[in-house]
């Protein structure tokens, strides 16, 4: 059989293993959470850089729009803007 010595030696070495394996495996559920929550912030991030990016993608869509249809209004239908001097402002009152 085994020395007490021996025996006292295993003992310690299963412990310190086993400390060190705990604190490994500690280590590695922090770093696993800080992952997974800037995963999910660069998600949020990338998910808002997208919606505005569709704004922006449909606001330029619009202008392109208001241009072309000047442009062909302009063009095709000879229709121009008036000076300021021609132009006639109506006031509109609401009555309730």
């Amino acid at each position: 059989m085994l020395s007490n010595q021996n025996k006292i030696t295993f003992i310690s070495l299963l412990i310190v293993i086993s400390f060190i394996s705990s604190y490994k495996l500690l280590i590695q559920t922090y770093d696993h959470r800080t992952a997974f929550s800037q995963l999910e912030k660069l998600t949020l991030e990338k998910e808002e850089l997208s919606f505005q990016s569709n704004i922006l993608i449909e606001e330029v869509k619009y202008f392109n729009n208001q241009i072309s249809l000047r442009k062909f209004a302009s063009e095709n239908l000879g229709m121009i803007t008036p000076d300021i001097d021609e132009r006639i402002y109506l006031i509109r009152r609401f009555t309730k």
